[in-house]
């Protein structure tokens, strides 16, 4: 299991605990797209506490009610972390995450084709 970036704080550590405990790594790019999904999770802690204390309304600058950045920024990130942990989880069967299982997929694949 793959030790979690220095730079990760608490959010982002339990995210890669969780992932690590569950998926094995064997392609580098994989260990990458978890480091950024966690540390937008961290990111994404820290926005949803800023905006405990915010308005999700405000007053534009003609007087209009807008919504605050702190959503836009929040459903941002949680689309790009979809995207990134997705990459990572190719197959929901955890079988096919191992070297044994990858070889089993592409030869059923080559089976079939």
């Amino acid at each position: 299991m793959p030790r979690p970036p220095v730079e990760l704080a608490k959010a982002g550590r339990l995210l890669w605990n969780q992932v690590t405990r569950t998926l094995d790594f064997d392609d580098p790019r994989e260990t990458v797209a978890l480091r950024h999904a966690c540390l937008l999770e961290d990111d994404l802690a820290r926005l949803r506490e800023e905006l405990v204390d915010s308005p999700l309304i405000s007053t534009g600058s003609t007087g209009q009610p807008v919504e605050s950045p702190l959503l836009g920024a929040i459903r941002n990130a949680v689309a790009l972390q979809a995207k990134l942990l997705g990459s990572i989880a190719v197959d929901s069967d955890q079988a096919a995450r191992s070297h044994a299982g990858r070889a089993l997929v592409a030869m059923r694949r080559q089976k079939g084709a």
